[in-house]
Order: structure tokens, then sequence, then C-alpha cells
């Protein structure tokens, strides 16, 4: 399965320490940990602070950036907008509003242009950078995406995201070495940032260092229990080296939030097929299939756990004739399918040459209640507590 990797962090704006509910929603968002249990208290606490003060700029900020963490964008950009009625000029606030446009078409080019204004007013403003270093890191433009990052540092020397973007940078460039250094300064910096280590682990991967991989990932995890991208990498890895009952409480936690991640409900079936819960693995097969009717290697899936599994040979045929007409002759599996094809073929031919022999077989069970009909079956069999006697009589015990 191909590992995850999250570009996103929880960035929130403190305004000057106060006593009150704004604090103590701050006190909870800023510890990863206890957001994972008490982001509905902290939303109540910001929603406090703007029912007692409708112009308290970074309680509506802060409200916008939990809504965007629950998905919930919608609500995101009108606590955004709230924030920017009582200040217009609140930077990081028209960052956000423009950074959501990115994912629209129509949008797309106007947010672009607004984020570059805010950094021709503050160079180094953090929000605008990193949604302009996500964006040069889609179209594969390293040296923008590094400049933007660098950007933020020179701001502020401990964005977390920064350092993140940079190291996905050198990453994505299978440049692990560099990409390690930046995580190594940045983890001086920002021990416990959750995504810092989540990368850590992939490089770790590419090291062929497993160990030190769950390591990562498992600190990640602790830092902030909420970090899916973790959490999914340490299942696959887990998956990977046939640990099928620590990676199906893995996955099961994932789906509870992303229950229609086609790549996740795959991974969940793969699971229970490795704890021969094959019913319940040829359901997430066919659910991927309702999600994306168009997906190649649930066939596949399919056509493995019916011909190695299940032994249910019609249902493999249609599953491997399926997948091993969408690949080419170059494909890496197309000679496993082709063996598997004509393997297939056989073993139905020789099980519909058993049962015609079968049905011209004479069942010699005349008085006979229980044993061998001379057919390979049974002529019957004993109730409970009785057994049954060469003569085919059904005898107590």
């Amino acid at each position: 399965m191909r590992h995850s990797l999250s570009l996103f962090l929880l960035m929130l704006c403190a305004s000057p320490v106060m006593a009150g509910s704004f604090e103590d929603g701050m006190a909870i968002v800023k510890d990863p940990v206890a957001l994972s249990t008490k982001a509905a208290e902290a939303k109540r606490l910001f929603q406090k602070t703007v029912a007692d003060n409708p112009k308290h700029v970074n309680a509506w900020y802060n409200l916008g950036l939990l809504a965007m963490k629950a998905g919930n964008q919608e609500v995101a950009r009108e606590n955004w907008s709230q924030a920017l009625k009582v200040d217009p000029g609140f930077l990081a606030a028209q960052a956000r509003i423009a950074e959501s446009d990115l994912t629209n078409k129509s949008l797309n080019g106007r947010a672009i242009i607004a984020l570059n204004a805010i950094i021709e007013k503050e160079p180094f403003q953090p929000e605008a950078r990193n949604a302009l270093t996500a964006l040069a890191l889609e179209v594969r433009d390293w040296e923008q995406a590094l400049t933007h990052a660098r950007n933020v540092l020179l701001g502020d020397p401990s964005n977390a995201n920064a350092y993140l973007n940079i190291a996905v940078a050198y990453y994505r460039q299978r440049q692990y070495d560099q990409a390690f250094l930046i995580l190594k300064q940045a983890m001086e910096r920002v021990p416990k940032a959750a995504s810092l280590h989540n990368i850590t682990g992939l490089i770790y991967l590419q090291r062929d260092n497993s160990r030190l991989a769950s390591e990562s990932f498992l600190r990640a995890i602790k830092y902030d229990p909420t970090q899916l991208d973790a959490l999914i990498n340490l299942a696959s890895l887990e998956l990977s080296y046939g640990d099928f009952e620590a990676a199906e409480k893995r996955f099961k936690r994932v789906l509870e939030s992303r229950p229609d991640d086609v790549r996740i409900i795959m991974s969940y079936a793969v699971v229970q097929r490795g704890l021969g819960r094959f019913e319940e693995a040829q359901k997430g097969y066919e659910r991927v299939l309702e999600l994306k009717p168009d997906s190649r290697n649930v066939h596949y899936n399919l056509c493995v756990l019916h011909y190695q599994f299940t032994n249910n040979y019609t249902a493999a045929q249609t599953s491997c004739n399926t997948y091993f007409r969408s690949i080419r002759r170059g494909h890496p599996k197309f000679r496993e399918m082709r063996r598997r094809m004509r393997s297939i073929k056989e073993l139905l031919k020789a099980a519909a040459e058993e049962k015609a022999e079968a049905a011209k077989c004479q069942k010699a069970c005349e008085g006979k209640a229980c044993g061998d009909d001379g057919c390979g079956g049974e002529c019957g069999t004993c109730p409970e507590g009785e057994m049954c006697s060469e003569e085919g009589a059904c005898a107590a015990k």
C-alpha cells in the first residue's frame, strides 16, 4: 500500500495572554493529545469567548481552524469571515480563505493572486507562504516550494509546517539524506510535531529500517492521537510483515474518520483475509467496487481471495479474467495472471469431470442410515451421541 504523507498541521493564532475562556481554549488546542479528545470543549470555549466579545478576532480565527480540522470547510470560512469583519487586515484569515479557494477551479486563479498579494504586504506571512508551498509541491516546482518554506522560517524559525514542507520537497525528489537533516534540525525546535515524526518514519522505510520507522510512527501517534497518516503508515507496515491483529486495530481507527477511503477499505479487507475472515474480506472488496467501480486492484484481490483461500474457482475465474483483461503483456503481474488463469481452467475442468463421474455413480444406500454411499458421499449422518456402525446403522456410542 502507498504510504501516507500529510502536509497539514493545525497552526493556531494566539492573542496576548488573558484569563478566561479563550485562554482555556488555547490550552487545549496547543496540546494535540488534549485536542484529540477535547476539541468540542475547545470549540465551546471559543464560542463563549465570541459570545462575550464578538470582536475577539483570534477566537473567531481559531474556531475556523477547529472547523477545518473537523473537515467542515464551509463553517471554517464563515468563522474566518467573521474575523475579517472585525479586522479586515487580518492576513492569517485572508490566507486561510484564499487557501480554501485553491481547490475550487473557478476560484483557483483568484486565490493564488490573493496569496501573492498577502506576501507582498508581509513577506514572511506563514499561512500564505505555506499554502503557496503546498501548491508548488503539487506541481513539483521544488525550488519554488523551498523558497516559500524558507521565507516562512525567516519570520518564524519554529514553524513546523514550513520544516515539514521542506522535508517533503526533498523526500519527493528522493533526496532522503537532505530531508533527514532538515527534520533533525526541525525536531530540535519542535520535538513534538507529529507530522515531522511521520515523515521521518517514511525516510526510515526508504532506508529499509522498519524498526526505526515503527518507532517514528508510534511517536507521531503519541504526540497526536488523531495523526491518521502515521496510523495508516504503521498499519501498512504491520500488514506487510503479517501482524494482522495490530494492523486491524489501526485501520479500524482510521475507518472511523474515513469510512469511504477506498485505500483503507482495501487494506482492511486484506487484513480480514489474513485473519481468515473471508466473507468480511469479500464484503470489503465489494465495497471498494461500489465506491470506485473502475478499480483494477480490487479484482486482483478478489482473484487471490477465491483462488487461494475460498477455493471458489468459478468466482476466481470471473475476477481473474476481469483483472487479466485490464493489464498488458509487459505488466509485472502478466505472467502470474496467465499461470493463474490456466490453473483455474484446469481446476474447473477437473471439478466438472468429477461431478460428471459422481452423477453416473449408483449410490449404495439401501438399508443404510449412514456411512459411505460408494460415490464419495454419505448415506446420512447419525444423531448426536450415536455413531455409525460398519453395517451403516446408527448405534449408541
